[in-house]
């Protein structure tokens, strides 16, 4: 039976958490994307979750959200209509959810060595709020993960 060595075994799981207030300005909901992890190194994301606190407006029909990193801005949610994603919703896939979600694979166990940001597309998403929290490993030395 083959032994298996543990990565950094010193080092527990890490929780980052970032809260964002859409205005529709620039890294702020503009299309485009909006910054919310900084990534030195490699890091292998064990969780990755959003929470509306409040509903997600849009400048005019239909704004979009996603949620990836940068060159693979959908790696974790694809295209998320903005308006669908209201105050009390989990969000971690195509369709935010109340009460309570099982995480779908995409929002866990991803290794990534690039930013964690959400791509706004076709409209401005203007008003709204909603918590990020990831929850990750260093795998290589040095590595961290910071609220952008």
């Amino acid at each position: 039976m083959a032994q298996t060595t543990e990565i950094y075994p010193h080092v527990g799981a890490v929780a980052a958490r970032k809260t964002i207030t859409f205005t529709g300005a620039a890294g702020l909901g503009a299309t485009g994307a909006v910054p919310l992890f900084t990534i030195t190194g490699k890091v292998l994301v064990l969780s990755i979750s959003g929470f509306c606190t409040v509903d997600l407006t849009e400048a005019a029909p239909t704004a979009t959200l996603a949620l990836g990193v940068t060159g693979s801005t959908t790696l974790f949610i694809g295209a998320t209509t903005a308006t669908g994603i209201d105050a009390n919703e989990f969000w971690v896939s195509t369709t935010a959810t109340a009460a309570g979600i099982a995480l779908p694979a995409a929002c866990q166990n991803i290794l990534i060595g690039a930013d964690i940001i959400g791509t706004v597309a076709s409209q401005n998403v203007t008003a709204g709020a909603s918590e990020m929290t990831v929850g990750y490993r260093p795998i290589s030395e040095g590595a961290a993960l910071v609220a952008a």
